[in-house]
């Protein structure tokens, strides 16, 4: 199965406080960030194209880590902006929508995706939340969820591209924002969304402590 990978790396990483693209960390291995978390992509052969939503004020930076076969497309002012920019420069019609900043996503992960990709239109990556979560109101705990309903998104998620585009398009229209991507597909889709498990390795660098997690 072919695929492209949609990278979203166009984040101001404000929350890192490095005063700079978080994504352009050098990791322990001297890679930054986004070298690493597309490095899978590009020593996968079934991974016919990989498209990088970047910020405009990245750009030279970004293109010097990498060779002419990265598609480069400059982000919006939102995230959800950022992946309507970069569908529409795909060119598969399986399309794999990554988070730059998780540099550890491990090829099983990728292998089980894709394999869900074979029976359905739409797939992401989840793993069981550890800690009971709690809805508060002012200060005070107004709901306990069961936390054996629950699982944290990860990316990728992936989509067949004529679906996600179109659920994509209609949230424009509808000036609907979501958090990710697979709520978009559940709200504006006519198809399930289907859970794939996914590893607690798979994480997502937020604040400076994630830094050196590995």
């Amino acid at each position: 199965m072919f695929y492209t990978a949609l990278i979203v790396a166009a984040g101001s990483g404000s929350r890192m406080g490095l005063g700079y693209n978080k994504l352009l960390y050098p990791l322990s291995d001297s890679q930054t960030v986004i070298e690493k978390t597309t490095a899978l992509f590009q020593q996968d052969k079934r991974c016919r194209q990989i498209v990088i939503v970047i910020n405009e004020s990245d750009k030279e930076q970004m293109k010097a880590l990498f060779s002419d076969d990265i598609t480069f497309v400059i982000g919006g002012a939102t995230r959800q902006e950022s992946v309507y920019n970069g569908l529409k420069v795909v060119n598969e019609e399986i399309v794999l929508i990554h988070d730059g900043a998780r540099p550890w996503l491990s090829k099983q992960s990728l292998d089980e995706l894709l394999e869900g990709m074979q029976s359905y239109e739409a797939c992401l990556l989840c793993v069981p939340v550890k800690d009971t979560i709690k809805r508060v109101r002012n200060g005070k705990v107004a709901e306990t969820y069961p936390r054996e309903e629950l699982m944290q998104a990860q990316t990728p998620q992936a989509f067949t591209l004529s679906l996600i585009k179109s659920a994509y398009e209609a949230a424009r229209s509808s000036n609907v924002s979501a958090t990710d991507d697979a709520q978009i597909a559940e709200m504006f889709a006519d198809c399930d969304v289907h859970v794939i498990i996914g590893s607690y390795e798979n994480a997502k660098l937020t604040t400076k402590e994630d830094l050196y997690r590995k």
